[in-house]
């Protein structure tokens, strides 16, 4: 069953109200509603309107600025596979006066099915090029760090969606798997939507091809009977008792998001864990311990990676996360390095502090575990090199949780993924 969820409102865009097959989605998620929020056809011409008006994008602020967190809002579109893009997100802006919020914006509009990743900052803080994929902006999860509620934007015409899909995956033949999502937890509205189940099954007529669906979710006991093939890899981000109990209170709880695993191992999909957003809560060492020996003891991952907790100053982390329940050493550490960390896109905790964080970890998953693959996420060179021979393999050739070619079970890439990636996009789909 999808999350008991209250939102204040639901919107539907015209074109789903006008196509029975996704009206029916709608109507099967907002009969699952613990409430009767009101229903509210819009068209594109309405949303310069509703978004002056505070009607759609108030709540997308940090959660943890909040006394109270909401559910989110509920809105209902369809992908737009026009080419006009460009076009229409000039006129949003236009008529908006600007925003933030590039990827939200696309989704309001009916855009970004597909996205061509590859910055600068992908060296800076090691990760690959890749087509990655979108489906949904937003998350019912109200994690006290996260900028994504308020708001939860979902397409609902997922046949025009696989179409496209295939035609992604033909003329890109070296990407071999697909993330979907980080921009949203796709588990929380199934399988009600009825939509991720037929991605999945898409997939499991694939040759050679993965999905790659990242949660926090212990939604996953409707997926059991679905024909995967073993080709949908299912990734927990996975924290400690406290991270997960007061900082992501809609996620599933430690034990919980185990049990998930466990049944969706049972079920034939693979598995892997990335301990991301590490927050180091008072206590972190006892709750790496026990989530560590939780998670190796019930399920038999192929990957693991790590990431401590990053993306934002020291000052703004205090305002997300109560400072009281952080570890008083690494937030020391965190406030002593401002000006070392300023230009630096894994602040706040310094490197030192990181690595000394990622060597804990390592130790407790070597006690359970002696040949999982482990990894950094989203780090440092300069980490990635203190680690050193620690790590299963060095950053130009590791397997991670969502990259490109980390298929199910691969040890180490046959080579560089920015060699393997090195003739950029094709096939015109549009890169933003």
């Amino acid at each position: 069953m999808m999350y008991e969820m209250r939102p204040s409102s639901v919107y539907v865009h015209e074109s789903v109200e006008a196509d029975p097959r996704y009206r029916q989605r709608v109507d099967r998620v907002v009969g699952a509603l613990a409430n009767t929020p009101e229903r509210i056809i819009y068209r594109d011409e309405d949303l310069p309107g509703l978004i002056a008006e505070g009607k759609l994008l108030a709540g997308r602020v940090p959660m943890g600025t909040l006394g109270e967190i909401p559910d989110p809002i509920l809105l209902f579109n369809t992908f737009r596979l026009d080419g006009r893009r460009a076009e229409r997100m000039a006129w949003l802006q236009e008529a908006c006066g600007g925003f933030d919020g590039y990827e939200l914006h696309n989704a309001l509009l009916g855009y970004g099915p597909f996205r061509w990743w590859t910055e600068e900052n992908l060296r800076q803080r090691i990760c690959r090029p890749c087509w990655r994929v979108h489906f949904q902006n937003g998350c019912a999860h109200k994690c006290h760090y996260c900028s994504l509620g308020g708001l939860l934007a979902s397409m609902v015409n997922v046949e025009d969606y696989v179409e496209q899909f295939a035609r992604l995956i033909e003329q890109n033949p070296w990407q071999e798997t697909f993330l979907l999502e980080d921009d949203a937890d796709v588990l929380c509205l199934e399988p009600e939507l009825g939509c991720l189940g037929e991605i999945i099954e898409f997939f499991g007529r694939q040759e050679g091809k993965y999905l790659i669906i990242h949660t926090k979710s212990a939604n996953v006991e409707w997926m059991s009977d679905l024909r995967h093939n073993g080709n949908t890899i299912i990734v927990w981000s996975i924290a400690g008792r406290t991270q997960s109990d007061v900082f992501e209170p809609v996620a599933g709880t430690l034990p919980e998001r185990v049990a998930a695993a466990r049944k969706a191992q049972d079920a034939g999909y693979t598995i892997r864990y990335k301990f991301k957003p590490i927050i180091p809560v008072r206590g972190w060492r006892e709750e790496a311990a026990e989530a560590v020996e939780m998670t190796l003891a019930q399920t038999k991952p192929d990957v693991i990676s790590l990431c401590v907790f990053m993306w934002m100053d020291v000052e703004e982390m205090k305002r997300r996360l109560d400072p009281s329940m952080l570890d008083a050493e690494l937030l020391a550490a965190a406030e002593g390095a401002v000006a070392e960390m300023a230009d630096d896109p894994c602040k706040p905790f310094p490197p030192d502090a990181r690595a000394a964080v990622y060597d804990l970890y390592f130790e407790e998953i070597r006690k359970h575990n002696a040949d999982v693959p482990v990894s950094l996420s989203t780090e440092s060179p300069s980490v990635w090199k203190r680690l050193g021979p620690k790590l299963s393999t060095g950053p130009a050739r590791y397997v991670c949780g969502c990259g490109p070619n980390s298929i199910p079970w691969r040890r180490t890439l046959s080579c560089n993924p920015f060699e393997i990636a090195s003739g950029g996009p094709v096939g015109g789909f549009e890169t933003m």
